[in-house]
C-alpha cells in the first residue's frame, strides 16, 4: 500500500478514536449568546466564555460542571470517556423543547429553594395533570401553589378495589405528604379534586428507580414522559438549587 495511502488511513482512524473516546458534556445553561444550551461539547478541548457570563455543564458520569467568564481553557481537564447514553438524553431533552415557551419560563423563572427536598419538582402538582415520576429515597409529597388554609381536597384512586382520602390544607404550607389512606403504586392513576362538582385533575405517578445524579433522574424522567419535572430539575441544577 502507498504510504500516502497508509497515513490518510492512519488519519482516520486516528481521528476516530478520539472522537470515540471524547469526554462530552453537554450544556444545561448559559449566558454566554455564543454557547447555546442543549450542544454537546468535548471536555477536554479548549473553549471561551465572555467576560460576565457563565455556563453549566453536566458530563456523561452526570458530574455539574460550572464555567465563569472570562474564562478559556479546557472544561473538565479530569473528564474521561465514558458512555455518552445521558449527555445525549439531555441534550435531547432540552433541543427538543427549546422552542416551547413553557420550557423558556421554566429555565427563566425564579425557582427557589425549598425544604423537604424541592416537593415542588420531586413530588406531584395536585393542580396539574400529567404524569409524576417519583424518588425511592424521600416521601412522596403533594405539592399546591395556590394552596388555600383550610381547603379540603379529595384524592380517589382508580381502576379496581379504589379507595379515596380527604386533606385539610394545614394553613402556611404548601405541600404536604401522600395521604396514608391510598397506596401509591407505579403507573397508578389518581384523581384531585377541590370541590364536590370538580371533575379533578388525573395524577399518574411513576416511580423511579435508585439513580445516582440529579442529571441522570432528569434524564430517566424525560424517558418516562415526565418531562416537565425533567426540565425543571435541569433548570434547578443548573441555579445551583439542588
Amino acid at each position: 500500500m502507498p504510504m500516502r495511502r497508509v497515513f490518510l488511513v492512519f488519519m482516520v482512524l486516528a481521528g476516530w478514536a478520539a472522537s470515540s473516546q471524547a469526554a462530552d458534556l453537554v450544556v444545561i445553561a448559559s449566558s454566554d449568546p455564543s454557547i447555546k444550551v442543549g450542544i454537546v461539547i468535548d471536555g477536554v478541548r479548549p473553549m471561551r466564555v465572555a467576560a460576565g457570563a457563565s455556563v453549566v455543564m453536566i458530563s456523561s458520569a452526570g458530574k455539574t460542571i460550572k464555567l465563569s467568564g472570562p474564562y478559556s481553557g479546557a472544561p473538565d481537564t479530569s473528564a474521561s470517556s465514558s458512555d455518552r447514553q445521558l449527555v445525549d438524553s439531555l441534550s435531547r431533552l432540552i433541543t427538543e423543547e427549546a422552542k416551547s415557551p413553557t420550557t423558556l419560563a421554566v429555565f427563566r423563572g425564579g425557582l427557589k429553594p425549598l425544604p423537604t427536598g424541592r416537593p415542588d419538582i420531586w413530588g406531584i402538582d395536585i393542580a396539574r395533570e400529567g404524569n409524576y415520576c417519583l424518588r425511592p429515597d424521600r416521601p412522596a409529597m403533594l405539592w399546591w401553589a395556590a394552596a388555600r388554609s383550610g381547603a379540603v381536597v379529595g384524592f380517589a384512586s382508580t381502576g379496581d378495589n379504589a379507595r379515596s382520602a380527604r386533606i385539610k390544607w394545614p394553613r402556611g404550607r404548601r405541600y404536604v405528604a401522600w395521604p396514608k389512606e391510598l397506596t401509591l403504586s407505579d403507573g397508578g392513576t389518581y384523581v384531585a379534586r377541590f370541590w364536590s362538582e370538580d371533575n379533578g385533575e388525573q395524577l399518574h405517578t411513576v416511580l423511579m428507580p435508585n439513580l445516582a445524579t440529579d442529571a441522570h433522574r432528569a434524564a430517566w424522567m424525560a424517558e418516562h414522559e415526565c418531562t416537565r419535572q425533567a426540565l425543571r430539575v435541569l433548570a434547578a441544577i443548573g441555579k445551583e438549587e439542588l
